[in-house]
């Protein structure tokens, strides 16, 4: 190596030096090696970073570093070491065993008749091949420059890949997503994880929201009190988005805007650096998918809003035909999904339950009005018929595919099942009663108790509970019972929100 030293700014911009450096990794045998070029290269500068040595003097060493360090950017290594071949050596352990394809590799040997290049270069994958007599301090800082660009450009598509695998990925998240809140809580993580560019660039998802004509609803906040929340619904990066109905990227912070017909939400993320071009891409494509993700939950939402009402209507037809109230069905829909709530169903099972629970009296439609609308008490033969509209909404639509109609076929079968055996049709005894049954029976009663019948008066709140409790065990579910009990003023709340 030429030991006449020019050391000469590099032209481009230096920057702090607390900036991450390139790491370049020095293996040879002799110290003068290293000394050299750490003092050619000590001021050069690439892409505004300085450039941090690490030093091997022999293979094993390197072998060592390189296991430990996984972004090195470039290996200047030495081909004769502690045996003719460790350089070559060094190379096939980075590629094949450390599976590393993006570190730059230059062989720098003082004996070429040992590794000829051509022979090299055809058998090991090295980037280049200098001969240490013939490499000048310029010649130097040009191979170095030429090398960290090529290593800087190969991460930029190995980020970019990852990039776009997460994007892939995230979308994957959030179409199956089928429910608002779920939705939003999907999109957050994904975008999470997407911001998560570098181990240096940490971003934190603030807060989401829903616009509602022209004021943000919150849906999701990390803010420590109301006071901030409230603060920033104010935000201008927040009221420029939804001026500009787009998503927009400033220094420090970042909103992303998605509208269909039905929802407008804004997710306000704070970071700590600008994002580049490349990520914003990302984000933009990954918005796309969002809109797309959310018009299916909306499209979800439609078909589900018509199923409830179909399912009520069903419900007030029966109703009507025995001259009771359709407000019945709704209470006894949102008793039950309180009840199972309450029970611990998850949310997907209780809104099921809500929306089926309507067709529980459906078999009464095959009952004659004669004994339908009785005002007196039924004789045996007429009960017995009675008691047939409980296997006629079952028989009504088990055989359906649809989920729904498949539940709302197990509520009408066995709604009128007891805890102690001596219920109908079947005579089910405890757990063996499905929990659909359980549910709707406690549900039921406790709203016919306290509603005008063409054979009684409604019933004051506190009989109603006299009997229930008596009939805990008996009639009815203990465990449900309790849940009754310890929960009264939210189900009386129902009774209120729904009047005949």
């Amino acid at each position: 190596m030429d030991d006449d030293i020019l050391i000469i700014d590099d032209d481009e911009q230096v920057h702090d030096s607390a900036i991450q450096s390139w790491k370049v990794l020095i293996v040879d045998d002799e110290s003068e090696v290293h000394r050299i070029t750490k003092v050619t290269l000590s001021q050069f500068r690439f892409d505004g970073k300085s450039i941090t040595f690490l030093h091997a003097y022999s293979a094993s060493e390197a072998r060592d570093i390189l296991k430990q360090e996984t972004d090195i950017a470039l290996v200047l290594l030495d081909v004769v070491m502690e045996t003719d071949d460790a350089g070559l050596q060094v190379v096939r352990y980075i590629r094949e065993q450390l599976g590393n394809q993006s570190v730059r590799i230059v062989l720098r040997t003082g004996q070429p008749g040992q590794a000829p290049e051509d022979d090299v270069v055809e058998s090991y994958d090295i980037n280049d091949y200098k001969d240490k007599t013939e490499l000048t301090s310029q010649k130097l800082r040009t191979l170095i420059r030429a090398s960290l660009r090529s290593y800087r450009d190969i991460c930029s598509l190995q980020r970019n890949k990852r990039g776009l695998e997460k994007v892939i990925q995230a979308s994957k998240g959030i179409f199956e997503k089928t429910a608002l809140d779920t939705f939003v809580e999907g999109a957050l993580e994904q975008l999470t994880a997407l911001l998560e560019l570098e181990d240096t660039t940490i971003y934190n998802i603030k807060h989401a929201y829903e616009l509602k004509n022209t004021e943000l609803e919150m849906l999701h906040s990390t803010a420590s009190d109301k006071t901030e929340t409230d603060d920033l619904q104010q935000h201008p990066i927040l009221q420029l988005a939804i001026k500009d109905k787009t998503n927009i990227y400033q220094e420090s912070e970042v909103v992303i805007y998605c509208k269909n017909p039905r929802h407008n939400l804004i997710f306000h993320i704070e970071g700590t650096q600008q994002l580049s071009e490349v990520d914003t891409h990302l984000l933009n494509l990954f918005t796309e998918n969002i809109v797309v993700a959310l018009e299916n939950i909306r499209l979800n939402e439609v078909i589900e809003d018509n199923q409830k009402e179909i399912m009520y209507r069903l419900g007030e037809v029966v109703e009507s035909r025995s001259k009771e109230s359709g407000s019945h069905v709704k209470r006894v829909a949102n008793y039950t999904a309180l009840l199972a709530r309450l029970n611990g169903m998850d949310n997907e099972q209780v809104e099921t339950l809500k929306q089926a629970s309507p067709l529980h009296d459906i078999g009464k439609v095959g009952i004659p009005d004669a004994v339908l609308n009785k005002p007196a008490k039924l004789d045996a033969g007429e009960w017995t018929i009675m008691q047939t509209h409980a296997k006629l909404g079952y028989d009504m639509l088990y055989d359906s595919d649809i989920p729904l109609l498949q539940t709302g076929a197990a509520i009408a079968m066995y709604h009128h099942e007891k805890w102690d055996g001596t219920g109908y049709p079947n005579g089910l005894r405890g757990e063996d009663i499905p929990i659909e049954g359980r549910l709707t029976a406690l549900a039921d009663v406790f709203d016919a108790l306290g509603s005008r019948r063409c054979y009684k008066e409604p019933w004051g709140i506190d009989s109603i509970m006299e009997l229930i409790n008596s009939e805990s065990g008996k009639h009815f579910d203990p465990k449900l019972v309790q849940i009754l009990n310890e929960n009264l003023d939210l189900f009386l709340e129902i009774k209120q929100k729904y009047v005949d």
